[in-house]
Formats: structure tokens, sequence, C-alpha cells
């Protein structure tokens, strides 16, 4: 007996060639391949509209290629992750450097008052003259 399908809380979509690569937006620079082998690298569409643009994109401007296909991603469970430990850290990490620049700008601010003093201490013995 086959086990019931779960009816899918989210679908989203991707395109895929014929040659079993997916779309790989190459964004700003356009560095990298346009057709990966990966599908965590593939551009993930949540809708299917924009990812038949995409289809259709390929189809008008690049025909010797052949038809992409549209893919269904179905997502069927939800995991939560417990993110209270990573967060205790990087709020451990953000203070202790904010209490270094404290410290730096305390040491700075202790050099240029005496500095200024000194400054105004030959002035004064200056005048005295």
């Amino acid at each position: 007996m086959s086990e019931p399908t779960k009816e899918p809380l989210l679908v989203l979509y991707a395109v895929r060639n014929r040659d079993g690569k997916y779309f790989h937006a190459k964004g700003y620079g356009h560095c990298g391949a346009t057709w990966v082998d990966d599908i965590k690298k593939a551009r993930i569409y949540p809708r299917p509209g924009p990812a038949r643009a995409r289809v259709t994109y390929f189809v008008t401007n690049y025909p010797q290629f052949g038809v992409p296909e549209l893919v269904e991603l179905r997502v069927t469970e939800v995991v939560a992750a417990k993110e209270e430990d990573r967060v205790q850290k990087s709020q451990q990490r953000k203070q202790a450097a904010e209490a270094r620049r404290a410290e730096r700008q305390a040491k700075y601010d202790l050099e240029r008052a005496e500095h200024k003093l000194k400054e105004a201490q030959d002035e004064l013995n200056r005048l005295k003259k």
C-alpha cells in the first residue's frame, strides 16, 4: 500500500533545459554560468509567470536549444531551526566589539586632552615670559 501524498504547503518553480541543467540568474556583473547542474544554485521563482517568461525568452532568442521545461518544487514540510544560541553568540561578539571601540575612543580622547593641555601650558609659559 502506498503512503498518501501530502498536500504541498508551497509550490516554487525553476527552469530546466533539455540537458537537465537549471537556469541560474547571474545578477550584477554577469559572472558565472547561465545553466548549472545543481538545483541549489538555480534561480527559484515563487510564481509560475516569471518562470514561464524565462522559458519564452530562451525559445524566442535561442530556438536552436529547444524549449526549456518548467519544474515545480513542492514543499511539504517546514522545519524550524533553533536560533537562540547563534543569536546570543552574535550579540556577545557585538558587545565585545563595542567595548573595544569604546576603550579605543576613550584612549584617543585622553591623548587628545593631554595634548591640548600641553599646548595650553606651553602657551601660558610663553605668555608669562
